[in-house]
């Protein structure tokens, strides 16, 4: 069996600001949510907490990207005639989320099913999986999003760095963004149940104590809020690996790349116009939604053998994941 090891680096450049909340954030009366960060030792040997993109959340989102494509290409989902044909659950929460392990003996997995399980699905084999007692590893290394600054040039390759690198501090902003109580337009309040206008002006009175309604009854729907991005323009060095790889893995991994470039948002808050990213691996991969969407270098592969691979046995994964209970 051929295999492939191959490493990637490039830039990812911010077209639209970023929003990548703290996981540490617990909410609450909070109006503020800040942006992930993580402890960057400076070779003075202070510590600066730099904002940094998750590798995780990199990786997670590609599988999303790869596992959608294949399951389209298998028939799931709702068909031109309506139907819906959907996955297990177990199946389910083992493409996109990854599975879980379990102690159950009736549930265990062995090496050659496993094996069969990264065979027929090849995206399996590059991000890998828990199943039964067994945990798959995937052939994926993917990197933090770093941004190219002042404060991660000692740890960056000289190849990405601009002539005179700013602070982090320079791409961090807050944006304000606030939700307006619709029930206090009176063209939208034509569209309330009558009884149910009845009984919000019956709350307002209630609420000012006199015969004048309240106008701040309903006021839980108004709100406003600050969420800490970084800018647009912001760059970041992001590096993969694929180790290991067959030629239908290889393939299968940028297929999803592929997927996602004709989609290339990440982080939060994307559905009102933020994380949109073009990628530039050095020497291999232009992703730019500006222009085209991906720019194939030679030896980039077309998702040729992939296809082929999902035709061929594309009734045997599908009754595969139908067992998966």
């Amino acid at each position: 069996m051929n295999l492939k090891t191959e490493w990637y680096a490039g830039v990812v450049t911010a077209l639209t600001s970023i929003s990548h909340i703290d996981p540490e954030e617990r909410g609450g009366q909070s109006i503020k949510t800040y942006f992930r960060r993580e402890k960057f030792i400076q070779p003075d040997g202070l510590v600066e907490n730099v904002p940094v993109i998750s590798g995780n959340g990199m990786r997670g989102l590609l599988r999303d990207r790869g596992m959608w494509q294949m399951c389209q290409r298998l028939g799931y989902g709702v068909g031109e005639d309506g139907d819906i044909t959907g996955l297990t659950l177990p199946a389910f929460y083992f493409l996109f989320s990854g599975g879980s392990l379990t102690s159950t003996a009736s549930r265990a997995l062995d090496i050659a099913e496993a094996r069969r399980v990264r065979d027929l699905i090849p995206l399996v084999g590059v991000f890998g999986g828990a199943m039964g007692n067994q945990i798959m590893e995937g052939k994926l290394k993917c990197g933090k999003l770093l941004p190219i600054c002042q404060e991660t040039a000692h740890l960056l390759p000289d190849w990405c760095m601009p002539a005179k690198p700013v602070s982090f501090y320079d791409f961090v902003q807050e944006e304000t963004f606030t939700r307006k109580d619709d029930e206090k337009n009176e063209r939208l309040r034509q569209l309330i149940a009558p009884d149910v206008r009845g009984l919000l002006e019956g709350e307002r009175v209630a609420a000012k104590g006199k015969d004048e309604p309240d106008g701040d009854v309903g006021g839980h729907q108004q709100m406003r809020y600050i969420v800490e991005t970084l800018a647009a323009g912001t760059p970041f060095y992001w590096e993969l690996a694929l180790e290991d790889v067959t030629d239908v893995e290889y393939d299968a991994f940028w297929s999803a790349m592929a997927a996602f470039g004709q989609m290339p948002f990440i982080g939060g808050k994307s559905g009102t116009g933020h994380g949109k990213i073009s990628i530039d691996f050095k020497d291999w991969v232009c992703i730019n939604p500006n222009l085209s969407r991906t720019e194939n270098l030679p030896g980039m592969p077309l998702g040729t053998a992939y296809a082929n691979h999902l035709k061929e046995h594309g009734a045997e994964i599908r009754e595969m994941l139908a067992q998966w209970t």
